[in-house]
């Protein structure tokens, strides 16, 4: 990981059982955000933004792919860990 990156997301997939099938929900996705950089997902419901920051905020994995945050593996991270990085490092502002 570069110094720089704060979250490389690499060829990240995830999907969802729907009934007998799958859903796609992200799609070999591939993003970095640098230290000090605002971003925002936009898109119509259902594009993958909530689904992408689940990931980002190592509330759930993706199925393909690695994503790293703060230099942690989201994938490889147990509950502590997980809850210890949102802790320190993440926000989450959800809409009513």
């Amino acid at each position: 990981m570069n110094n720089d990156h704060i979250i490389s997301i690499e060829n990240v997939t995830k999907r969802f059982k729907d009934g007998e099938g799958e859903f796609t929900a992200l799609d070999n996705i591939n993003l970095t955000f640098e230290k000090g950089e605002f971003a925002a997902f936009i898109g119509p419901s259902g594009s993958g933004k909530t689904t992408l920051l689940n990931i980002i905020g190592s509330l759930d994995s993706p199925t393909e792919g690695s994503a790293l945050v703060m230099g942690k593996d989201i994938a490889h991270l147990n509950h502590k860990e997980s809850a210890l990085l949102r802790n320190k490092h993440i926000g989450f502002i959800f809409q009513v």
